[in-house]
Order: structure tokens, then sequence, then C-alpha cells
């Protein structure tokens, strides 16, 4: 298990953390055919509507969990309208549904620290309540970081 996360940085380098329900949660990739390469990565997506998705993931042999952050346009910097942040975590190995944000945004709280469309840098904090849609099961994040060039 970690024993802490990457520090909240603003230069695009490639990190991403948080703590679900308190325990640390970071990328991880064991992978012999992907290596560790594919644990991390953000896409800027043109269709509309526009965004940027960063995925996250932990994947060893069958074992999978993956956190997702979805930024709409338009994007400003500093606390952001929760209607233009999703926030998914699922962990396949005990159910395929997602935890998420959407019914219970106003528990979101998340922060733009940089938003740089010319060197393709975003950077931000985040907390909040993921639930189920069905089960109501839900998980706290708390001390959401991430740094990532898309």
């Amino acid at each position: 298990m970690p024993d802490a996360l990457p520090p909240i940085t603003t230069e695009g380098k490639g990190t991403f953390g948080c703590k679900i329900n308190g325990e640390i949660w970071i990328p991880k990739t064991q992978d012999e055919f992907l290596g560790n390469n594919f644990n991390l990565y953000s896409i800027y997506e043109e269709d509309l509507p526009k965004r940027i998705s960063v995925v996250a993931s932990k994947r060893y042999d069958d074992y999978a969990q993956e956190f997702a952050i979805f930024i709409y346009e338009p994007i400003t910097l500093g606390v952001l309208d929760t209607n233009v942040i999703s926030m998914n975590y699922i962990d396949v190995n005990i159910s395929i549904e997602n935890y998420q944000n959407h019914m219970f945004r106003q528990f979101t709280n998340f922060i733009i620290t940089r938003y740089d469309k010319t060197n393709r840098i975003v950077s931000g904090t985040f907390e909040g309540l993921l639930v189920k849609s069905i089960t109501k099961d839900s998980i706290r994040i708390t001390e959401g970081r991430f740094d990532v060039r898309f």
C-alpha cells in the first residue's frame, strides 16, 4: 500500500492521487504486456461536449480499479461549478456498477489550479461523495489531486 499521496503540483508532472474512505489511492499497473505506462492518461476530447478526461487505474492480473474525472468546457481557474465536473470510481472485483458524484454534486469540491491549453496542462484538487445509483453504496473522496498533460 502506498504511504503518501503525490505532492500538489501544477507543472504537468503526470500525478494523481486521493484518499478513498481515508485510504491512500494512487494509480499503478503491473502487466507483462502493458508494462507500467498505462496507469494514468488524460486526453482533450474535441467532440461535443468538449472535455478533458483524466483516467487513473490500478491493474494486477484480474484485479482492476479505475478512477475517472471528466472536466467539461468552459474550464476556468478556481472552484468549478459541479455541472462541469463528473467523477466516477469502479472496482470491478466488487461490482461493475460505478460510484458517481452525479446525484450528490453538492458534496463535490473541485478546484482547477492550472488550465493551460497552450502547454496542454491541467491541475487541480478534488473531494466529494460518490454513490452507486442502484445500491446507494457510497465512498468519500478526500485530499484528491492531479497534475497532467492532455
